[in-house]
């Protein structure tokens, strides 16, 4: 089975309050078909309709404090504990440790050494290659500082990455999905419809046996506590999600989950310790998630199905 991880960054499961919730307050038609019309809230979940299921994913992993992006996303991308590993949570980039986890778990670099294909949707900026051909310098340079998600990407092998001649024609995707901060930072891109761009991801999913995309200025709408800005980038985002559920195969695994809380509760401009969901739509959908409980069981419930 083919399986497309759709990570959004930032996104747990809050309240029912449209006041400081956006995922109550904004329009999500396409995310609230999947959990039988109900919005994205702690009351959606569990779930289960036909070919879908939702269940709610511990991003605590038995440390104290809140969950972490650096730590939370090395949990996602190799199916360790990371923030155990270290004894804490961790912010923004990977220590040394996280990533020689990384290196040595990387669901990429699994998937490849079977002898599976794997890609990385999100495109991929000139600097970051610059990077890799100058040798990938350690973090004082600070010209690239790569993500979990790229440290896991690269264990896979430069293949797996996506470069800006593939956004323009249409063979990847922006972290922004419409291309509207990628052009702002001055870059020449035309704009894409938020539909056009899923659509374009789905059909470069259904080439690979597994694809991840990061969507990640959820986590900064809500560390920036706008309300219109949160639902701009979740409508945005819906769109998105319309257009790869159009165009994904039927028999395609898609899995959305996130890392830890944040944009679901604007009155704080922290993390929260709330559950995040984890969403599976596709055949055996329930049994997948079925046995997910926290952010460990993802990359194992992923290596188990993927083919």
């Amino acid at each position: 089975m083919k399986v497309f991880l759709f990570f959004i960054d930032g996104l747990g499961l809050g309240g029912d309050d449209p006041a400081v919730n956006p995922l109550i307050a904004a329009k999500m038609p396409v995310l609230r078909s999947l959990l039988g019309g109900q919005p994205l809230w702690r009351g959606a979940v569990p779930y289960t309709g036909p070919n879908v299921a939702a269940v709610a994913t511990d991003p605590c992993l038995d440390v104290p404090g809140l969950p972490q992006s650096a730590t939370g996303q090395t949990t996602i991308f190799t199916g360790q504990n990371a923030a155990r590993a270290i004894g804490r949570h961790l912010h923004a980039y990977p220590t040394p440790s996280l990533k020689a986890i990384l290196e040595e778990h990387s669901i990429f670099r699994r998937v490849v050494e079977r002898g599976l294909t794997a890609t990385f949707l999100n495109a991929f900026r000139p600097e970051f290659f610059e990077w890799v051909n100058n040798g990938r310098p350690q973090p004082q340079d600070r010209r690239y500082r790569p993500s979990a998600s790229t440290l896991a990407a690269l264990a896979g092998g430069l293949s797996v990455f996506r470069n800006f001649d593939q956004l323009r024609r249409g063979e990847a995707v922006g972290f922004d999905i419409d291309h509207h901060v990628l052009r702002e930072m001055g870059y020449d891109l035309d704009p894409v419809e938020p539909v056009e761009a899923g659509r374009r991801a789905a059909r470069v999913a259904a080439r690979y046996h597994f694809t991840l995309y990061e969507h990640f200025l959820t986590d900064k709408a809500g560390h920036a506590c706008d309300m219109e800005e949160a639902c701009q980038v979740l409508e945005r985002m819906d769109a998105f999600l319309a257009g790869v559920l159009e165009e994904l195969p039927p028999e395609h695994l898609l899995i959305i989950t996130s890392d830890h809380g944040n944009l679901e509760d604007l009155s704080v401009k922290t993390h929260t310790l709330n559950p995040v969901a984890t969403i599976v739509r596709g055949p055996g959908a329930g049994a997948v998630a079925g046995r997910i409980r926290s952010l460990v069981d993802i990359a194992p419930a992923i290596l188990d199905v993927v083919e």
